[in-house]
């Protein structure tokens, strides 16, 4: 079986590393990979760190500078490339890639294979106001185009639960015609050789990682912790990431005179040693079409909290292999940071008990097994 991938990056996020762990995995079962990467000269350029690693595994890749709005040109050489390597299916991701490929169905006589499509999250102006609440969501243009390729593709899967119901409940999808595979993902493992006294800032420390950007939710947890030291002076809260909020952010620390209580680490290729060294991972995001980050936790064996909305409820069980707490109440959410803070034995675990769902669930042999079960019923 002969796939290409295509995805517009601008940047290693989640979709990104499933990118890189689903390609290697899929290979490995025999599966030939191409990649090709659309891209613009304002969002990342040719090249860099994204594609080298593709490169590094052996996939054979492509790019493709796309601009701002599509080209006639760029179609002509998408559907080229398509065409002449007689792929068995086309895999986009994400809404570029999507796109281009509707306006080639649309316009230019489509493709000689199946397309399938990977809905790895929704708009995210959107759900930074509204999370998954399919109520609010009027006929903006991204949901026009995003009911456009959904319609045209052949077949396509999102990631969470959550996210589905939200296809299918705006009317974006039809319910028989977009399944589920979960993100799966095998971790190097953890243990004590990871403790570091320089990534331990604070006595009790609460980590939040991911970038700066409204649907993540920082400024509730800011709040949170505004809350929290009255409670317990000796809780921190350590921020790995960066993005268009950090100004903001730093200021409402400020305001709220956190800055001894709240340390910004930046971006950093250390998530992994800074969660290990943390007591509490927090993950209040408006919503998260998955939440790497949730499996990256209980990787480390940390309990989690995050509000009760998708993916947060979907992905963990309160009390036993995570904390939901109710959506945007800052202060329940410092009650229960408190909480856990002050019962590590049961913290720990919680820890324990997500780091065996990941083991037994979310793990890359299903997702990968999941994925080529998949294209088969695509080819059929």
């Amino acid at each position: 079986m002969k796939i290409l991938f295509i995805q517009k990056e601008g940047g290693i996020f989640g979709a990104e590393n499933y990118q890189l762990k689903i390609i290697p995995a899929l290979m490995a079962k025999g599966i030939e990979i191409e990649f090709l990467r659309l891209y613009t000269d304002y969002q990342g350029g040719i090249g860099g760190d994204f594609i080298d690693r593709l490169n590094s595994l052996e996939v054979k890749t492509h790019e493709l500078n796309i601009g701002r709005i599509p080209k006639i040109s760029s179609l002509r050489k998408i559907k080229k490339l398509i065409n002449h390597n007689e792929f068995d299916v086309v895999h986009t991701h994400l809404i570029h890639a999507d796109l281009h490929l509707s306006l080639i169905k649309l316009f230019s006589g489509g493709i000689k294979c199946p397309w399938v499509s990977t809905k790895h999250g929704y708009d995210n102006n959107f759900t930074a106001q509204y999370g998954f609440d399919a109520t609010k969501q009027n006929k903006t243009p991204y949901f026009l185009l995003a009911q456009l390729s959904e319609r045209l593709c052949d077949q396509s899967f999102t990631i969470s639960h959550g996210l589905r119901n939200f296809f299918i409940k705006t009317g974006l999808a039809k319910e028989e015609k977009m399944k589920l595979i979960h993100y799966g993902f095998d971790f190097p493992k953890t243990s004590d050789e990871l403790l570091d006294a320089d990534f331990k800032l604070f006595k009790k420390q609460i980590i939040i990682v991911g970038r700066l950007v409204g649907f993540k939710g920082h400024h509730y947890l800011i709040e949170a912790m505004y809350k929290l030291r009255a409670q317990d002076a000796e809780a921190g809260l350590i921020i790995v990431g960066s993005g268009e909020l950090e100004e903001d952010l730093k200021q409402k620390t400020k305001d709220l005179k956190l800055e001894d209580h709240i340390h910004f680490a930046g971006y950093s290729k250390e998530v992994i040693k800074w969660m290990y060294n943390s007591d509490l991972v927090a993950v209040p995001s408006i919503s998260e079409g998955f939440g790497v980050v949730f499996l990256e936790a209980f990787n480390c064996k940390k309990p989690v909290v995050s509000w009760d909305v998708p993916a947060g409820n979907e992905l963990m069980k309160d009390g036993k292999t995570g904390y939901l707490v109710p959506p945007y109440d800052t202060q329940a959410l410092a009650e229960k940071m408190s909480y856990i803070l002050n019962h590590p034995s049961e913290a720990k675990e919680v820890g324990l008990n997500a780091h065996q769902e990941l083991k037994n669930y979310y793990n890359l042999k299903r997702m990968t097994q999941e994925t080529i079960d998949f294209y088969q019923s695509a080819l059929n």
